[in-house]
């Protein structure tokens, strides 16, 4: 892939403004520049989209939703909004390592290649003090039968290729609130070559408001 390759970065946002200034300045980091940032405002009442605006940058686009909705289908109206040759996601509470795109881009030389992720570290209040928990050897290839054995996908490490996330009779299923990446990752890995980065390039902040904790109880 050349530096003419642009990427687009989807952010959602519901009233996370404490964090947001530093999940964005990790997008501005990268040391590959050809992205466009769409932030989605999912009808916060916080400073969100005040902080938002504080950054002047010509690659930022901002969305206020005309309704609140679920996550994954506030993820659907996004993506209708990008405009790039790959699709990322960055959670509002996340974290990216400054090379992460520009090691990603580099591993769709293959068409056959639909996906590129990698590993991710976990921090609480301080991202200086993480732990490599979720470090894993991760597998590529036609991966469908291993990642069934065992998922190893972070939807915050993720590229996907517009033309694999096309060829999705469905794209994210909006009913679910959770597990939507998990199901949109393991249909595209029924058709798709999967590529990886074995070493971090994201960070997950765990707090007391992470979703997959509000709801973890439903699941077990």
């Amino acid at each position: 892939m050349n530096s003419s390759t642009l990427v687009s970065i989807y952010i959602p946002c519901r009233n996370y403004g404490k964090f947001l200034s530093q999940s964005i300045e990790s997008v501005i980091n990268q040391t590959y520049s050809d992205w466009e940032l769409i932030f989605w405002d999912n009808q916060s009442t916080d400073s969100s989209a005040e902080i938002f605006f504080q950054f002047n940058d010509s690659r930022f686009n901002y969305f206020y939703a005309k309704e609140h909705t679920l996550l994954y289908e506030a993820r659907n109206y996004a993506v209708e909004k990008t405009s790039g040759d790959f699709l990322t996601f960055l959670d509002v509470d996340d974290l990216w390592s400054i090379d992460k795109l520009e090691k990603q881009i580099e591993l769709f030389n293959d068409k056959k290649v639909g996906l590129v992720y990698g590993n991710y570290s976990v921090f609480g209040k301080d991202i200086n003090n993480y732990k490599h928990s979720k470090i894993k050897k991760l597998p590529s290839g036609y991966t469908l039968d291993k990642l069934l054995e065992e998922y190893s996908v972070g939807l915050l490490t993720i590229m996907i290729r517009r033309n694999a996330y096309e060829s999705l009779t469905k794209k994210f299923d909006k009913r679910f609130h959770i597990i939507g990446d998990f199901d949109l990752v393991l249909r595209l890995s029924s058709n798709w070559k999967f590529e990886c980065i074995q070493e971090v390039i994201a960070f997950y902040r765990q707090h007391d408001d992470n979703e997959s904790l509000k709801h973890r109880d439903k699941f077990i």
